[in-house]
């Protein structure tokens, strides 16, 4: 998707040997249409990025402006963009404007806190899951966050590993623990 945008609506460049393109001018997509840029694979956000490209052309969104703003201020700014959500606006934080305490949860996050920090709690709410990303994890929450994402995913790649190379393995025998089995014999 991102590649597509930037090949289509973007500027090229030479950079040693290799073309690559810029990511588009907010005014570069606005004289787009919707359709163009589902057409870049978008789907549903194609709409969404369209309304921010016109917002952000007109300085009705003044993102420079932005950066003097408070975490707190803007986060809510960039909630009230097309589309955005809290997880979005904390990578758009974190990313964009280096804001180091901004923590995205995704679902694998959210999974890593569920297992790794409430182990044992029933439902553990979005919102209790934040509070204590912010309080825990405190001015260098957005490194915390890349390290336990990059855990959750090299984990996933493992378990499915493990799970295609020895399927006659149970959970329990990989931890080394016993259990039943459909090993063969």
């Amino acid at each position: 998707m991102s590649r597509v945008l930037r090949e289509r609506f973007g500027e090229a460049c030479k950079v040693d040997n290799h073309m690559v393109y810029t990511f588009p001018s907010p005014q570069r997509v606005t004289e787009s249409s919707e359709k163009e840029l589902r057409e870049c694979a978008l789907g549903y956000r194609a709409k969404n990025l369209l309304a921010t490209a016109r917002l952000v052309r007109s300085r009705a969104a003044n993102l420079d402006a932005w950066a003097a703003l408070s975490d707190v201020d803007l986060r809510e700014k960039l909630c009230k963009l097309p589309g955005v959500g809290a997880k979005v606006a904390n990578c758009v934080m974190l990313f964009a404007y280096e804001r180091l305490r901004a923590f995205p949860i995704d679902v694998w996050i959210e999974r890593v806190l569920r297992e790794k920090y409430f182990p044992r709690k029933g439902k553990v709410t979005p919102q209790r899951l934040r509070v204590f990303s912010e309080s825990y994890f405190g001015t260098h929450g957005g490194y915390a966050q890349q390290y336990l994402f990059h855990q959750a995913r090299v984990a996933s790649r493992d378990r499915r590993v493990i799970e295609v190379n020895r399927p006659y393995l149970t959970r329990d025998d990989d931890k080394g623990g016993g259990g039943s089995s459909n090993r063969p014999p």
